[in-house]
């Protein structure tokens, strides 16, 4: 019987949760004491050169989504916005570990990174009301001028500020895009077996 099938064993369904939770849990730990160690020891609009003119440790503030994504929306609903995201989030997630193969470890380490990268940069914005950002990578602070068909583009060298939340969530994004050509080679490939 395959995972996910209504009658599926509920313990194989709780094993899934438990290894999600604890890789989440991990996320959200490391998440949250970077964070504090920023808040505590940088301050606010300041910076720590790591590598010059490629990356810092900045203490920033963020309002809006990952990257600073809607953070020009000044609405009094943007938390609440964030807050339904988030609960919407947590209910796919729920959904998506239940069916996935217990076999399947990349993909449920990529949950766990969604999940632990979700609630830490919500549990964030709960206690602070933004989100703390405090890695950021730049090149020189040099911007990019091409053109295209007569058309010029200034395209900055930075990369918005994020954090460790921000950093799981993208690195499962890459995970899941993975699994996926791994699950499209198979399935061809069973094809091709069967033909």
């Amino acid at each position: 019987m395959q995972d996910g099938c209504p009658g599926m064993p509920h313990t194989t369904v709780k094993k899934k949760l438990i290894f999600v939770g604890i890789i989440a849990l991990i996320i959200l730990s490391l998440d949250h004491l970077t964070k504090w160690f920023i808040v505590h020891n940088v301050a606010l609009g300041g910076h720590i050169t790591v590598i010059p003119h490629f990356f810092d440790i900045i203490h920033g503030r963020n309002t809006g989504a990952a990257f600073g994504f809607l953070s020009d929306w000044h609405s009094p609903l943007k938390n609440w916005f964030f807050y339904a995201v988030g609960l919407v989030a947590l209910v796919f997630l729920y959904y998506y570990i239940k069916v996935v193969a217990a076999k399947d470890a990349l993909s449920l380490i990529a949950l766990a990174f969604i999940l632990g990268g979700a609630l830490g940069n919500v549990l964030d914005r709960i206690i602070r009301g933004s989100v703390v950002d405090f890695l950021s990578l730049h090149y020189y602070d040099h911007v990019w001028n091409p053109s295209l068909f007569g058309f010029n583009f200034a395209i900055p060298l930075t990369w918005p500020a994020f954090n460790v939340a921000d950093a799981a969530i993208t690195t499962a994004v890459v995970l899941l895009v993975i699994q996926s050509f791994r699950a499209t080679g198979t399935t061809a490939k069973n094809a091709d077996t069967k033909g």
